[in-house]
């Protein structure tokens, strides 16, 4: 999916995504934001949140961490609307919200301690998700982490039965996606395999910038 496409579906999702997270409440092992919590830390003062969304993820971190300030992008104006009245209606000031695409980042090399993408990133075709990495490691700073919760296949039979479903609702791309082999994959980007949680139908990945 191309970013054009994206904010033509995402401005129409936008006034309900945040069910989203109902399905990860019918999965046995929890939904996968609070494996952020985990990842991050209070030593991360400026963290980017890519493909920010509704900002469920970075109010999430905001909250926990009041000292971290925080940076959400989003080309989708409707995503941004939503989220910037959710910021508004918890009173969170150490968010601030920008629409900016994230293969084209207009922030200075080395720029984060810490970056997170949530549920974004099997939405893109392969050759621009390889474009969103490569601006990924040039804003994080040596030694910053780089979180992803998406998508992964899964060893539960039933949660197998939900992601083939799943995938008929999903681009083509999806299954790329899926098949990534996040210790190996990121070499070229200088970004290094750290971990990796198994969340309801989902997991969290931990790399870090050499």
């Amino acid at each position: 999916m191309s970013f054009e496409d994206s904010n033509k579906v995402y401005s129409f999702l936008s006034r309900f995504y945040d069910l989203f997270d109902l399905i990860f409440l019918l999965g046995s092992k929890g939904n996968p934001r609070s494996g952020l919590l985990e990842a991050l830390s209070d030593t991360q003062p400026h963290i980017l949140d890519v493909c920010v969304g509704t900002a469920a993820s970075s109010i999430r971190v905001a909250t926990h961490y009041k000292q971290s300030q925080i940076c959400g992008i989003d080309i989708s104006d409707a995503m941004l609307s939503v989220a910037q009245r959710k910021l508004t209606q918890k009173k969170l000031t150490n968010i601030e919200l920008k629409n900016m695409s994230a293969d084209a980042m207009k922030f200075s090399d080395n720029s984060f301690d810490a970056i997170m993408v949530s549920f974004a990133l099997h939405e893109f075709e392969n050759e621009l998700r390889e474009m969103i990495f490569k601006e990924i490691s040039r804003v994080l700073k040596p030694g910053g982490k780089f979180c992803v919760i998406d998508f992964a296949r899964q060893d539960n039979r039933s949660n197998q039965a939900f992601m083939k479903v799943w995938t008929l609702i999903e681009p083509p791309c999806f299954s790329a996606f899926l098949d990534i082999d996040w210790r190996k994959h990121f070499d070229a980007y200088g970004l290094r395999y750290e971990s990796e949680k198994e969340f309801s139908f989902s997991k969290l990945y931990v790399l870090r910038k050499a």
